[in-house]
């Protein structure tokens, strides 16, 4: 009797892993149904084993531009602001690794990894010194690239950095576990799935991210649904990753060691990011810091005409 009990509870599980598998299937089917992120073979920079996807456009003194470190984030958090740079400047976008149309390999990330593709992508593709913009967690990226090798910057501007005291949390048994439960197949699929559908991302766009949620597009939420689920859901090893704090670094040594000029843009409606932007100038007194109306997290996508005017500015006192 328990043998024959045995038997149908591991019936009962396998088929409960089947039906999990096949809504996970289809909720990324139907995650790339639309094709916003339009890709071409020659826009991938080859980094060791891995394809970064990138784009350029324009002439002029370089300025590369790093999206949020979030599996929805891509290249296309850029597109409101890119063509009004290009105008003047040669303009480089990312998908970073584990976003958008980049690779996404199974992999524990961490941010020596974000900060040795951009550097050997500067010394390799770009061949001079650049300026770059970064977003959200990506600014630890850039500022942790240009303390260790200034050479290759021109200068750095951080749009809505995170907090010093969030990036200086290190791993614990916690996040540990909650990294490990998402990447484990099927249950780790099912929970970035909840996390990352549509109505999650429209929802966290239109009452967190954005100063007005009219500005929230479809567009905008078909591109981000689909940059979390190209690669069959593999963006959850980057989520996993940021879960168990791994992608997390102290910045406070290198903002007192930092040697070329660096700006803060933050979103005049976050009180808190202006508070952030000042503990950030409180270790690197020679940062700039300015704000951007009616906006929060994304500037560069909600104003990105105030975004570009600014930045240009910055751009013309090199």
């Amino acid at each position: 009797m328990n043998k024959e009990r045995l038997l149908e509870l591991g019936v009962l599980a396998g088929a409960s892993c089947a039906g999990i598998a096949g809504v996970n299937a289809l909720e990324n089917k139907f995650a790339l149904r639309h094709n916003r992120l339009e890709f071409s073979e020659s826009n991938f920079y080859h980094w060791k084993n891995f394809n970064i996807y990138y784009t350029r456009k324009g002439f002029g003194k370089p300025v590369i531009l790093l999206h949020d470190l979030k599996p929805d984030s891509s290249a296309h958090e850029w597109s409101n602001l890119i063509d009004r740079l290009a105008e003047h400047h040669r303009v480089y976008a990312f998908d970073l690794l584990g976003c958008g149309r980049s690779d996404k390999p199974e992999i524990t990330y961490t941010n020596f990894y974000y900060v040795e593709i951009l550097l050997s992508f500067i010394k390799s593709q770009v061949c001079e010194k650049t300026f770059v913009v970064a977003s959200g967690y990506s600014s630890v990226i850039a500022l942790m690239a240009a303390a260790y090798d200034s050479s290759k910057f021109s200068g750095v501007c951080f749009i809505n950095p995170p907090s010093i005291g969030s990036m200086a949390r290190v791993p614990n048994w916690h996040t540990i576990f909650a990294m490990r439960m998402m990447q484990i197949p099927v249950l780790g699929d099912a929970i970035y799935n909840i996390h990352y559908s549509r109505a999650a991302i429209d929802n966290r766009f239109s009452e967190e991210l954005f100063y007005n949620p009219f500005h929230v597009s479809t567009e905008l939420i078909e591109t981000c649904l689909e940059s979390a689920h190209i690669g069959k859901g593999r963006g959850r090893f980057l989520e996993a990753s940021k879960a168990g704090r791994y992608l997390n670094m102290n910045v406070k040594h290198a903002l007192k060691t930092i040697k070329i000029p660096a700006f803060i843009l933050a979103g005049a409606a976050l009180e808190d990011e202006v508070h952030i932007a000042n503990s950030w100038k409180k270790c690197a007194p020679l940062i700039a810091i300015e704000a951007i109306s009616q906006s929060k997290y994304y500037p560069h996508y909600e104003n990105a005409r105030e975004t570009a005017a600014k930045l240009l500015a910055i751009l013309d006192q090199k």
